[in-house]
């Protein structure tokens, strides 16, 4: 017996034609449907390139955002950022018009409206207007090279934190290249920390007109920061060409604290002196695999015993002010006074010499005594450091229980 075999009908309307199909067509049907809505989907798609740059400069602008909406700006429709050349690449759906927007940090938003055709590609740069503010090109370098070119340092971690938002506002965890650059937006103040295995950890503020100051930059440690300024509109934009350098980290190294002074005969730390350790505290803070000896230096005016012995109590009330006043670890500073036995000159005793050449002798060193094998403050990020009052003091507890330091005399 043969029974009657009913028959369905779907239709599916395309541009060009009715399919009809019955049940034993079903797969083939589904199978050139969903190709037919992939066409029709891939025909209504166009790609946005191009490039946003620094309007004034012309420089590109990376990890600037790029946005794609309807004409009225109610419905998104797609969305990036530019790379490292300030390029950017786009897919988006074909509309009658369409609206492309660009939008970075310490630049005013940019928008153009466009009438894209059916599928293509189509180029649109875009230059950005720069909000009063100053924008940092940095590069790194080792210092024992003296800024030689063929010795940038590559690899470091770069961070910059807005102390006035409470915000980490650029991560780098491995800077593949020696140079980098920012925008610091008028009204705030920043941190910056540069960080590389087997240097000195480097700590920057910069404040931009804050509490008075336009734009000033502090090393924060050992030595400031080299900058070339390029300033337009009235000084309200800038573009600032500087240098960092990082110092390795070796036993015996030394440096020299300037601006360290005390009265005739006494050993007191005077207010000017005080500014001065308490950028050091912050200093070794921010360095806490090193150990290291605070030295006092006399001239070799008035007797030797003396002078060592002057020299002992100005060098010891300098650590005692570190350790009581900004809360330093006792156990990684140790002092040391040599009075006149280490003079860096020719003014030996008996030797007629210029106030100025006394001076250059009469001074506060740190010196390098010990090095831990890893950074206890790696893997904390500058948001954490400059927010947790007590972080210094955790890791410092925590690097007592597991690790020693190398010294070396």
């Amino acid at each position: 017996m043969i029974l009657a075999r009913r028959s369905y009908v779907y239709r599916y309307k395309t541009n060009f034609m009715f399919l009809i199909v019955n049940p034993m067509s079903r797969i083939l049907f589904t199978s050139a449907l969903s190709l037919l809505l992939l066409q029709s989907v891939f025909s209504q798609t166009i790609t946005l390139q191009g490039v946003i740059r620094d309007e004034s400069t012309g420089y590109p602008l990376p990890q600037t955002a790029v946005a794609v909406y309807d004409e009225a700006m109610k419905l998104s429709l797609a969305h990036g950022y530019t790379d490292e050349a300030g390029h950017y690449n786009i897919s988006a759906p074909t509309k009658a018009m369409l609206r492309i927007v660009a939008d970075k940090a310490t630049y005013f938003e940019r928008d153009t409206l466009l009438t894209p055709t059916d599928g293509g590609t189509l180029s649109i740069d875009l230059a950005l207007a720069h909000k009063p503010g100053y924008m940092f090109d940095i590069t790194l370098f080792d210092k024992a090279f003296d800024q030689n070119p063929i010795n940038t340092l590559r690899d470091s971690k770069v961070e910059i934190y807005n102390n006035t938002t409470r915000e980490q506002v650029l991560t780098i965890e491995n800077l593949p290249k020696a140079s980098f650059n920012f925008a610091f937006a008028e009204g705030n103040h920043y941190t910056m920390l540069i960080r590389k295995p087997g240097y000195l950890n480097r700590r920057i503020e910069v404040y931009v007109n804050v509490n008075g100051c336009i734009l000033c930059v502090d090393g924060m440690g050992i030595r400031e920061p080299d900058l070339v300024p390029l300033m337009s509109h009235n000084n309200e934009i800038g573009h600032f060409l500087g240098s960092v350098e990082l110092d390795s980290i070796e036993i015996g190294k030394r440096f020299t604290l300037n601006n360290i002074y005390y009265d005739f005969d006494k050993w007191d730390i005077r207010p000017e002196a005080a500014k001065t350790l308490d950028k050091l505290a912050v200093f070794l803070k921010d360095n806490p695999s090193i150990k290291v000896e605070l030295g006092s230096h006399t001239d070799a005016r008035g007797g030797d015993e003396y002078n060592l012995t002057l020299s002992d109590h100005r060098a010891e009330a300098a650590v005692q002010y570190l350790v009581e006043e900004q809360g330093l670890n006792p156990d990684i500073i140790t002092f040391k006074g040599y009075g006149e036995t280490q003079l860096i000159n020719r003014c030996d005793d008996g030797i007629a010499c210029s106030e100025t050449e006394h001076q250059l002798n009469r001074r506060t060193e740190i010196k390098i005594t010990g090095i831990l094998n890893e950074d206890p403050l790696w893997k904390r990020s500058l948001k954490e450091i400059i927010e947790d009052k007590d972080l210094y003091r955790k890791v410092i507890d925590q690097e007592k229980k597991s690790k020693s330091y190398s010294t070396s005399k």
